[in-house]
């Protein structure tokens, strides 16, 4: 079984990229049947975190929720307790942080980010503190301190096909 993280800065592609990832890693282990039994699950940590409401508080000001890791660790490790033969694709900006197999950090040019930000509608103060981590490898550095198994791909004026292509 496989833990794999897909993580970067907000607005690089991550949800994008690991749906499509996870539709294309199920394909082909039924195509070249590698293993019938193996299969990919996508886990988005935004979305299971607010769900299930494995957070200590929510940053009114970022407008985000401060993770409980180990409640997070814990909710993943029921998923891959119930299911011995998924693997897990999670995609989320402190997915790295997660006990994984491997990390791959998307990154992306800032400007693009900034405006990808904007039409999310963020505040402006997210957008800011974003733009800047993407500057200063935030993603990256916090990847490289918890693996050895870590690996950026620029997203920058790539398909997503190409990219998930990478990846596989």
């Amino acid at each position: 079984m496989i833990r794999l993280a897909i993580t970067g800065t907000p607005g690089v592609g991550k949800s994008t990229v690991s749906k499509l990832l996870v539709k294309r890693l199920n394909e082909l282990n039924k195509t070249k049947k590698l293993d019938e039994n193996q299969t990919f699950e996508y886990i988005n940590i935004t979305d299971i975190v607010k769900e299930n409401k494995l957070y200590v508080e929510k940053d009114e000001y970022m407008d985000s929720y401060v993770v409980d890791f180990q409640k997070l660790e814990n909710y993943i490790d029921n998923i891959v307790k119930s299911s011995p033969s998924k693997n897990i694709i999670i995609d989320g900006h402190v997915s790295h942080l997660l006990n994984v197999d491997y990390i791959v950090v998307l990154r992306c040019n800032p400007e693009i980010i900034s405006k990808r930000l904007e039409e999310r509608n963020y505040n402006k103060n997210k957008i800011k503190e974003n733009v800047e981590a993407e500057i200063l490898d935030v993603c990256l550095v916090g990847a490289l301190e918890n693996s050895d198994n870590v690996y950026e791909l620029d997203t920058t004026d790539r398909t997503l096909e190409s990219i998930v292509d990478e990846i596989i």
